[in-house]
């Protein structure tokens, strides 16, 4: 066993190095990188907050999921205002948490919707937070954009559940690709990520942007895909978004990877010529600089060793 994980990381490594290597190459996302550390303004309040919020969680492991939080929040958001950067940090640091389920008991996750919806206290204070944090992030933005951050929310979080109770999505029947796309736009909570891009400070007419929502979706949720696929490897999860893939449309690894990369820059390109000139064009540019950059940087995807010349 010990020998195939091995040999598993070492084939993830270089299809991962070739693959990420080709996308900067073809997006040109580092020639706009942002400064590798975050604003003191936005680290301090963001570790202030969260130590005022008293939660079940002991601070040496929740410390991991504050430099998530904040990496993509100063690095993605970096045209936006602090207070949208704090905003987004919060909002990450605790829907990462309720993603890897270890500090939540699973009747709070279940229940989690129900009492959302109803406006009841949730059975974890950090539960009570991520419905605060939404809440939060909602006033940056128009009514129909700040309804859809919520609606997300309850989305993932019904996803999350599902995926909890032990079902198996390795075991796919054939033709179901359809399905891996659906389950993959809900597990990824992208639209908070996408909405971000466009605050009404930066752009206060909606239809500048709207029509090229879709597209960042599958941008943001694919960028994870591609960067977070060797992390998964080492950690043996074998159905994440790539296997499903390859498995559904019956395609290699190394093909589904390669397929990946083109769809990015495909699409990429495709919300640019959407938005033309302007400045919803270039937030989009600062996003998808910031936004590989946080991926590219972010311990947690555990990329320094394959990808050492950018470090």
């Amino acid at each position: 066993m010990a020998i195939t994980v091995a040999m598993d990381a070492e084939f993830a490594a270089t299809i991962s190095r070739r693959a990420i290597l080709s996308y900067l190459q073809q997006t040109g996302a580092a020639k706009r990188f942002p400064p590798r550390s975050p604003p003191t303004t936005v680290d301090h309040t963001v570790r202030e907050v969260i130590r005022s919020w008293n939660l079940d969680i002991p601070e040496n492991v929740y410390e991991r999921y504050i430099v998530c939080g904040v990496d993509i929040g100063f690095a993605a958001y970096q045209h936006t205002p602090y207070d949208l950067q704090i905003a987004i940090a919060l909002f990450t640091f605790c829907a990462t948490i309720f993603d890897d389920r270890t500090w939540l008991d699973p009747k709070a996750m279940r229940e989690f919707i129900p009492r959302f919806c109803l406006g009841q206290p949730q059975l974890h204070p950090l539960l009570d937070r991520f419905v605060e944090s939404t809440m939060n992030l909602r006033k940056f933005f128009p009514l129909y954009t700040a309804n859809t951050i919520c609606s997300a929310v309850l989305e993932y979080a019904n996803e999350e559940v599902y995926c909890a109770e032990d079902v198996d999505q390795t075991m796919l029947r054939p033709g179901a690709w359809q399905y891996v796309e659906y389950t993959r736009l809900k597990s990824g909570i992208p639209e908070p990520y996408a909405i971000g891009i466009w605050p009404s400070s930066v752009c206060s007419d909606l239809k500048e942007y709207v029509q090229a929502i879709p597209e960042a979706l599958l941008f943001i949720n694919h960028v994870n895909d591609l960067f977070s696929f060797y992390k998964e490897t080492l950690e043996g999860d074998r159905g994440n978004y790539i296997n499903q893939y390859a498995l559904v449309h019956e395609r290699s690894t190394s093909e589904a990877v390669s397929d990946l990369v083109d769809k990015l820059v495909s699409v990429a390109e495709n919300v640019r010529n959407i938005l033309g000139d302007g400045s919803a064009r270039e937030a989009w540019e600062d996003f998808v600089s910031g936004y590989t950059h946080f991926h590219l940087y972010c311990p947690r995807y555990k990329l320094a060793g394959i990808l050492p010349e950018y470090f």
